[in-house]
């Protein structure tokens, strides 16, 4: 049996300029504090969280992936580091600075890690050009994307350039709900934008993506979805029944959504045993990856322990631990 592969970590460079002051605008990402012992993420004047090293040293992590019994992760930068509302030259900059550190830490440690990579998707134009660079130069497998473009879905005519020329060069898309989310100012009292807010966001950018013909349009392409494919497994009947009885529905795609799961992965991560039971029950085992979100509080330490109360036979476990991974992402 192959080593365990997690599809879903993040880290960040542990430095960079100050972006507000060199391109204007006020929501630009910053860290405040030590990298290396403890440090906050701010977005513009907002806190977002707090960061320890984990979050930058490939050493650490290493540690922490042989504690859980991780052979090899993919890198992609976190949610607040995407600036899909920047400006488009200076976003496609940050997003040159994030692969360029996730590419230097996959060459420090080629059997260990992966990377995917980060586009400035809303400039579709700089979006194909950084991501040619990140297959073809940095040799990612992965690109990693928003679920909405700074509220734009993913399934806007203006992004379909960068879907052509992702099924052009072969690249794996994994798909990670981000601000602002579906009826974002209601979830934040209580603090439920990614308890609650995520999940809702993932169901809608995955109805977008399938009813806006972007996985018939372009069927070689490899989506994975982030947190179980949030919603989106409990309300498929829904949506299915939806398809069938409107007039929409049918003049939008020609196959009811749930015939269009077979194109499409979701991760591990939906702290339920029994959610992940029901969503191998709706995917099959081929389709979905194992993934911690390491090293954030929402995700968990142990994914390989978390598959353990499943009692999964070998087969599944194998496609859940590392095969499907590498169907995903295309690697031997």
């Amino acid at each position: 049996m192959h080593g365990a592969i997690d599809v879903h970590t993040h880290i960040l460079p542990p430095r960079w300029d100050d972006w507000a002051a060199r391109f204007g605008g006020v929501s630009w990402p910053r860290l405040v504090g030590d990298p290396t012992t403890q440090c906050q993420l701010y977005v513009g004047d907002t806190f977002n969280r707090n960061l320890g090293p984990d979050s930058f040293d490939p050493v650490r992590r290493i540690a922490d992936m042989d504690a859980a019994g991780i052979e090899r992760q993919v890198l992609s930068p976190p949610p607040p580091l995407f600036c899909y509302s920047g400006d488009g030259p200076a976003t496609a900059e940050f997003c040159r600075l994030q692969n360029d550190n996730i590419a230097d830490v996959v060459a420090r440690h080629p059997s260990r890690f992966l990377g995917a990579g980060t586009l400035p998707l809303q400039s579709p134009d700089l979006a194909v050009k950084e991501l040619e660079r990140i297959v073809r130069t940095l040799r990612f497998p992965c690109v990693e994307v928003g679920g909405n473009v700074d509220g734009r879905d993913l399934d806007d005519p203006a992004l379909h350039p960068v879907w052509e020329a992702a099924a052009e060069v072969d690249v794996a898309l994994f798909v990670h709900p981000t601000a602002p989310v579906l009826g974002g100012e209601r979830f934040k009292k209580y603090n439920l934008t990614q308890s609650l807010g995520f999940p809702l966001e993932t169901a809608l950018c995955m109805t977008r993506v399938i009813y806006g013909g972007v996985v018939e349009r372009w069927p070689r392409l490899r989506w994975c979805f982030a947190h179980g494919g949030g919603a989106f497994p409990f309300v498929l009947g829904r949506v299915d029944h939806g398809w069938d009885v409107t007039t929409e529905g049918r003049a939008s795609i020609p196959r009811k959504p749930s015939e269009y799961l077979g194109r499409i992965y979701v991760d591990t991560l939906t702290h339920s045993p029994r959610a992940l039971e029901f969503t191998l029950d709706t995917w099959g085992d081929e389709r979905i990856v194992l993934v911690s979100d390491y090293p954030f509080r929402m995700g968990t330490r142990d994914p390989v322990g978390a598959l353990g109360p499943l009692a999964l036979g070998p087969a599944t476990l194998g496609r859940l631990r590392s095969d499907n991974a590498r169907a995903f992402l295309g690697i031997a």
